[in-house]
């Protein structure tokens, strides 16, 4: 038997039907779904038409064979919630639209009225913030859909926009004669209901957007989809470890007991009786008694004799949890999957310094601005589309233009007629940039000591309003554009006697 420090034998393990009763904790999100049959030949609804493989057997894999387990991965990951996939997405998300998104002033004033009660109509802020990034990270697809029929509001009023569920029967038809890009070549979208009714949206009365959308293809696969394997292979990599460490603590000693083979039974009875109290693996540490039998002979003929019992509290080599460069590996893969983030983004500090932090920041800001750019081009296409259902698509629009001489010094100002196609809205998103404030100041200065440009530029350039500045300045009685101390000069010379010199 062993003994404690009160030198009492030490009591049994706890009965295994309270070891049953006690979970150990695990992350959510460390393995992916099945394929079924269905998504690996699309032959339901909702993939059909999707990409195959070429050898045409219909190849079972995480991605590529159908769109919907692909979705399905990234929202079941995203729902769990995966923590890296999740706080992946909603970093991304939040780097793209944030809360400074609006918009500016259109010359002409119908368009501007249309755009105001129709951000307001949608909070379009919102739903930009909350909804479309988000969704088209997980989908890799939107349909926005604008009321028909008897929900039409008419041209008095805004339309109130929905978001159909793309993993539901949305089916998308198009050509190529209508252009290149998936949201030109849309046609009709449909929307099959179990009682087999069919909603249906003619051109113009949707707006569609696609990711991936390659090769003439009408649909898009989800902008996440790359990161998920990464995701999932970090979570489960973060169950291994927390299994490891699990059976470290519990495993306090290894106690080898002896078999005497001179006994009438073999020493079996005896045996087991010294390791009665150390069958089970206690949640708080116990002990895993191993069988030693002198004279015993093995298939190799190797003879084991003098063996002794002993205790052993063993020290598992710190390789088999200590995975910190795994873990890294699959932080860089989920990064670069999901628009270059460095690792220090999610939360990794690895072997960046102030130095490299900077440096590493430039795949993931030329990445977001081409996301904003979708962003914009969707939003652009939204409201052409509400201009042309309130006020039909031959109604044309006011705006100003400016004609540069040749010498690059001179502007003329003019107006045109322009449809709704040909607008550009004044569409403000949230500002990413590779350039510190440090950087911007230094670039300001230097432009204005050279008169390179305008106040008002390097105003704006520096996060400032020039309108909103000029009139507050004009009613402390300062003039836009110009330095303190030289406003202060003015005022001194002004108030000055004309024989009294000028300080």
């Amino acid at each position: 038997m062993l003994y404690g420090p009160d030198d009492r034998p030490l009591p049994p393990s706890q009965p295994r039907e309270r070891e049953a009763a006690i979970v150990t904790p695990q992350l959510r999100g460390g393995s992916l779904p099945y394929a079924t049959p269905g998504d690996s030949w699309g032959q339901d609804q909702v993939t059909a038409g999707g990409w195959t493989y070429a050898d045409g057997i219909g190849t079972t894999s995480r991605y590529g064979v159908s769109r919907t387990f692909s979705r399905r991965t990234c929202r079941m990951l995203y729902l769990l919630p995966n923590p890296m996939f999740w706080g992946a997405i909603q970093l991304v998300t939040a780097f793209l639209g944030g809360d400074d998104m609006s918009y500016g002033q259109m010359d002409d004033k119908t368009a501007q009225l249309a755009l105001d009660e129709f951000w307001q109509a949608n909070s379009l802020d919102q739903l930009m913030t909350e909804r479309f990034w988000t969704e088209f990270f997980l989908d890799g697809e939107n349909a926005t859909v604008f009321p028909t029929g008897d929900a039409d509001p008419g041209g008095d009023m805004p339309a109130r926009v929905a978001f159909l569920d793309v993993d539901a029967a949305v089916e998308v038809e198009g050509s190529t004669a209508r252009g290149a890009v998936a949201s030109d070549m849309a046609s009709r979208i449909t929307l099959s209901h179990a009682n087999g009714e069919r909603d249906v949206w003619e051109a113009g009365q949707f707006v569609w957007t696609a990711d991936g959308a390659h090769w003439n293809d009408l649909r898009g696969f989800p902008v996440a989809a790359a990161a998920a394997d990464a995701s999932a292979a970090l979570i489960a990599l973060y169950n291994h470890r927390l299994n490891v460490h699990d059976v470290q603590q519990r495993l306090v000693a290894v106690y080898t007991a002896l078999m005497d083979p001179l006994q009438p039974d073999g020493g079996k009875a005896d045996w087991q009786r010294k390791t009665a109290g150390f069958r089970n693996l206690p949640r708080r540490g116990g002990v895993i008694p191993l069988v030693a039998k002198p004279g015993y002979t093995d298939m190799a003929g190797n003879r084991f004799d003098g063996v002794r019992e002993s205790l052993e509290f063993p020290h598992p080599a710190s390789g088999a949890s200590d995975a910190a460069t795994d873990q890294r590996s699959f932080l860089r893969l989920v990064g670069l999957a999901l628009g270059g983030i460095p690792e220090h983004w999610l939360g990794e500090g690895g072997h960046v310094n102030r130095s490299t932090a900077s440096e590493m920041n430039t795949p993931a800001v030329r990445v977001a601005l081409k996301r904003q750019g979708t962003g914009r081009g969707y939003l652009n296409r939204l409201m052409c589309a509400e201009l042309k259902r309130r006020f039909g698509p031959s109604r044309l629009y006011t705006v100003k233009t400016t004609t540069v001489s040749r010498d690059g010094l001179t502007r003329t100002s003019g107006r045109k007629r322009l449809p709704a196609d040909l607008l550009e809205f004044p569409w403000i998103l949230p500002d990413i940039s590779e350039d510190s404030l440090q950087m911007l100041i230094n670039r300001s200065v230097a432009a204005s000591a050279n008169g390179w440009a305008s106040p008002q530029t390097l105003s704006g350039s520096l996060g400032f309003d020039p309108s909103a500045e000029n009139e507050l300045m004009a009613a402390a009685g300062l003039n836009f554009g110009q330095p303190r101390s030289d406003a202060a000069a003015a005022a001194t010379a002004a108030t000055a006697s004309p024989n009294s010199p000028v300080p």
